[in-house]
């Protein structure tokens, strides 16, 4: 994993106003939080907190899944959610993450490691909040 990459992504995040945080333990993530939703046309809230792991050999493995906390409404709602790929543990709460590959034929652009980061992620997420079922 590239910390200094992985800080200057997160950098730029909070530069326009994203709020974020790496959790460096077991398994490194990153926390998004308050991702706009489509959730008020349900009646749910219009934003929640979306947690990513790092890969492995980030910067050449590309970012992939999202994880949400345990009991959130978006559960069972956004594309594959309900495909549970185990759960971590940060921030104090534990977070379900879901079957959800952007950069793999989910939706997104092919992984480009020369362009493509947690910076850009967000794009994802956002996209991946707004589709709800």
């Amino acid at each position: 994993m590239s910390r200094e990459r992985i800080d200057r992504e997160l950098a730029l995040l909070r530069e326009g106003g994203q709020v974020t945080e790496l959790f460096v333990q077991d398994r490194s993530l990153v926390l998004y939080r308050q991702i706009p939703t489509s959730g008020i046309g349900l009646g749910l809230p219009t934003t929640e907190d979306v947690i990513v792991p790092v890969p492995p050999g980030y910067p050449a493995s590309m970012i992939d899944l999202a994880g949400l906390p345990i009991g959130s409404p978006f559960l069972g709602r956004t594309r594959g959610s309900q495909n549970n790929q185990g759960i971590v543990h940060a921030d104090g709460r534990q977070w379900q993450l879901a079957s959800y590959h952007p950069h793999n034929g989910g939706g997104g652009p092919p992984w480009d490691q020369m362009r493509h980061g947690f910076h850009t992620y967000l794009d994802q997420l956002i996209a991946w909040l707004d589709r709800l079922n």
